[in-house]
């Protein structure tokens, strides 16, 4: 099998998976969003924000590391040497997951009360401390198999660890009475927790039969130790350290600067979950595929850059970049147009479609600024990366500490437009300096954005527009018709650029 069809076989088993576990996911934040209210969402989100950047305190780069390491490793004939690197790998990511754990567990009192100024996340957050340890050792297990191209491992755990939060969580919260917020941010977290835990078990199991089956000739002499594996993941989790610390601080100011143009607590953490935890989970929904093929465009291009094999590098660069402009093109469209059907068919909110449909703007620049990420963590670029973030993050806290409140909760969407517009275009300039770029902007964008907005256009006028009755039985047949009318519509074109172009030939 050539190394094209391994990379799209390993890519799509990713995606079917991640788009699974995604729609499974989907439908159950759907589901809590109805059980706890927009209020325990905003709850729930707010607590969840500390807790990102505990995991990043926790992980501390230690995934993209271990990728990059055993990728260069293999690329470089060094494959004995993989045991040395995992055993470094898992020391300092228990040691990593150690301290996050202390500090989160020890402090969830401070942080309730001083940082979120609201004590009732001080529980919430003693239980997530308890999964910090498996959440970095997971980590870097699952690094191991994106960087020895076994994907299939990491799908497996996500899938029965997915199964199980979906199952314990629903257990816990059915059981909850209206209004019971506090008891059930508690029951999301315990579900988290026990769920991190069952990965870890998971992961560690298929790593052993995989070393077993896979480890081939050992060779313990090897210049990845704990020193090396230090010194390349520390840069990354600086970057990661400093961008949480600006991100938690952007999400805490949300809800306060709602309050300070006279908005009470419950509608501040109202619109905050609105937004952030109903809106943009469902813009990100597609791109679950691009998110599967960006993680494996690291070790791609990690072993080609360590092989100077920059001819393919610029090949791949190409063929990533537009294929995801057209898909995103293709979801921007779809977002927009039936915002507000998706809006009251998932979360039976108007002002969910209302933000979807502000957000769908930004979805071209998003994805593709998403997968640019991947390319230029791959050769290298993780210092210039961590850059653009850093300032990617303050500027977001200025204009969130400005914006919202005159513009209320919308000013935090413009925020999130202008800063995906800021980040994307300072990452694809510099991968434009390391690789030679070409994008189709007329096959890749003009011609998809048509085929699209005629496509929807077609859709809505053959099937009645359900507004505030939509659900997903009136929904799901709208957006197969649309999808099938623009497969056709591309096909075609395609095929006529094809004619043309051996006409031309031929001439």
């Amino acid at each position: 099998m050539s190394a094209r069809r391994k990379f799209f076989k390993r890519g799509a088993t990713l995606t079917a998976v991640g788009l699974a576990m995604k729609t499974v996911g989907m439908l159950f934040g759907a589901f809590v969003s109805r059980a706890v209210g927009a209020e325990g969402v905003g709850l729930y989100t707010v607590v969840m924000t500390v807790y990102s950047f505990a995991v990043t305190f926790a992980t501390s780069g230690i995934s993209l590391t271990v990728t990059r390491l055993v990728a260069g490793a293999i690329g470089e004939g060094r494959g004995g040497e993989l045991g040395k690197i995992m055993r470094a790998s898992v020391i300092y990511a228990l040691t990593f997951g150690a301290a996050a754990s202390s500090f989160l567990f020890l402090g969830s009192e401070l942080i309730s009360s001083i940082v979120l100024s609201d004590a009732r996340a001080s529980a919430s957050l003693k239980i997530l401390a308890l999964s910090l340890i498996p959440v970095a050792l997971c980590s870097a297990f699952s690094g191991y198999f994106v960087g020895v191209k076994r994907v299939g491992f990491n799908a497996a755990v996500q899938v029965l660890s997915q199964l199980f939060k979906i199952l314990l969580t629903f257990i816990l919260v059915s059981g909850l009475k209206d209004g019971e917020i506090v008891s059930a941010v508690i029951a999301l977290c315990l579900g988290i927790t026990l769920t991190e835990l069952l990965a870890l078990l998971l992961i560690m199991l298929e790593y052993f039969i995989d070393r077993r089956i896979h480890g081939g000739k050992r060779r313990e002499r090897g210049r990845e130790g704990i020193g090396e594996v230090a010194k390349a993941a520390l840069p990354l989790a600086i970057s990661a350290y400093v961008r949480s610390v600006l991100t938690t601080l952007e999400h805490i100011l949300i809800p306060r600067r709602l309050m300070s143009r006279g908005e009470n607590n419950s509608e501040a953490y109202s619109h905050y979950g609105t937004l952030h935890g109903m809106a943009l989970p469902l813009v990100l929904y597609p791109m679950s595929p691009l998110s599967s093929f960006s993680g494996l465009l690291v070790p791609e291009f990690a072993e080609d850059c360590a092989a100077g094999n920059a001819g393919r590098m610029e090949r791949v660069a190409r063929e990533a970049l537009n294929t995801t402009l057209t898909y995103a093109i293709l979801s921007a469209v779809l977002l927009f147009y039936f915002a507000e059907e998706l809006g009251y068919a998932v979360y039976g909110s108007h002002d969910a479609g209302r933000f979807i449909s502000v957000l769908a703007l930004i979805v071209p620049i998003m994805y593709m600024d998403h997968v640019t990420d991947g390319m230029l963590k791959g050769i290298g670029e993780q210092v210039y990366s961590m850059w653009v973030n850093i300032t990617d993050s303050l500027i977001s806290v200025l204009l969130v500490y400005i914006l919202i409140p005159p513009l209320g909760i919308l000013g935090y969407a413009v925020v999130i437009v202008v800063m995906e517009g800021y980040n994307f275009l300072l990452s694809i300039m510099r991968l434009r300096r390391r690789i030679r770029l070409r994008i189709d902007l007329v096959g890749s964008a003009v011609v998809p954005c048509l085929a699209a907005f005629f496509s929807a256009y077609l859709t809505d006028k053959l099937f009645a527009s359900q507004g505030s009755l939509a659900t997903g039985a009136t929904l799901v047949p709208k957006m197969i018709f649309t999808l099938s009318a623009f497969a056709l519509i591309m096909s075609v074109s395609r095929l006529i650029t094809k004619r043309k172009s051996t006409k031309l030939i031929n001439n």
